[in-house]
């Protein structure tokens, strides 16, 4: 499994890319985000060391440094198979393959390069694709070479589009809603939730998931509990309810924002429903019949970023038997 150095060697490689001609335009840089968006399972602590590595010029040196450093984390077939998957979403814009804006029927090919293609295994690859695999199977210094003009092509062409801003403060504020979305989006579905309750959901979603991991595990009655909260809380679908709970796990073991997710829970929602909300948690933390001295604590720096009376913390714990909670 590829590391987290190595994903972020990645990301730095495109950045590098990017500032080859020795400028970047601010469209270019947002352009730059949305499509850094596509590398897999970047925390927001992570995406800040991306962002402020966009900030200045990449030398030749460094961007030499960088591919070595990414050629030489290459230590397994999935690795190698990771690098091409993401390198190609980068260069396609979108991760489907085509321009931005093309139907099926009617995408043009993206690079130049795409001119024939050949077919691997039953799969038509493009010749783009091949000759970045041939460079990732001899780690081959000319993968630079291959990348630049593609990518470079891809970003302008994004950055006259324009971007998503509201996209980007999702992925900062908001992870879960961003990735639930983006996992939708590729699989052409939409929530059956609003987009202003989805957002909210998400959010709680987080919260409980940083109660149900404070012990560094998520048992299987913890992500019930959480299940059990979307659909009757909130009335969300239980596939849809499996999906969130999921992704919330799957986040909050890279780490989650507690300020962000309660700041924007709280914009979101009343006091009634931040006061109905205490007590889920504590369901949560309760959800194998013990709750412990570290998630009571984490509830209590909840309560009080919700900005409630103490009291309102000390009845949503008192819903929990006090031998389940060790007389706490």
């Amino acid at each position: 499994m590829a590391t987290r150095d190595f994903i972020l060697d990645l990301g730095k490689l495109m950045i590098g890319i990017a500032w080859i001609d020795g400028r970047l335009e601010q469209d270019e840089i947002n352009a730059l985000k949305e499509l850094l968006f596509l590398l897999p399972d970047i925390s927001g602590e992570e995406w800040m060391q991306l962002e402020l590595y966009m900030t200045h010029a990449v030398s030749d040196a460094e961007r030499r440094d960088l591919l070595d450093r990414v050629l030489s984390g290459i230590r397994s077939s999935g690795d190698k198979q990771l690098v091409l998957e993401t390198l190609e979403k980068l260069v396609a814009g979108d991760g489907s393959g085509r321009a931005v804006g093309d139907t099926p029927e009617t995408a043009l090919p993206v690079l130049s390069e795409v001119e024939g293609s050949l077919s691997k295994g039953g799969v038509t690859e493009s010749a783009f694709v091949e000759d970045v695999r041939q460079d990732l199977e001899g780690r081959s210094t000319g993968l630079l070479v291959h990348l630049t003009a593609p990518f470079r092509k891809t970003l302008k062409r994004k950055a006259s589009q324009g971007t998503r801003e509201d996209r980007i403060e999702d992925f900062i504020k908001n992870t879960i809603y961003f990735q639930l979305t983006s996992e939708l989006e590729q699989q052409g579905r939409i929530l059956s939730i609003p987009e202003t309750e989805a957002r909210k959901i998400c959010l709680a979603a987080g919260l409980m998931a940083h109660v149900a991991w404070v012990d560094n595990e998520v048992c299987h009655r913890e992500r019930e509990a959480m299940n059990v909260a979307l659909r009757e809380l909130w009335n969300v679908p239980a596939d849809e309810a499996r999906l969130i709970t999921g992704m919330s796990q799957a986040r909050i073991m890279h780490g989650l924002d507690l300020v962000r997710l309660t700041s924007g829970f709280c914009r979101h929602t009343t006091i009634e429903e931040r006061k109905a909300f205490l007590r889920c948690l504590f369901a949560i933390a309760n959800a194998a019949e013990n709750t412990s001295h570290d998630e009571i604590e984490a509830i209590r720096q909840i309560a009080k970023s919700f900005e409630l009376p103490h009291q309102e913390f000390i009845e949503a714990k008192l819903t929990i038997p006090r031998q389940d909670r060790g007389g706490l």
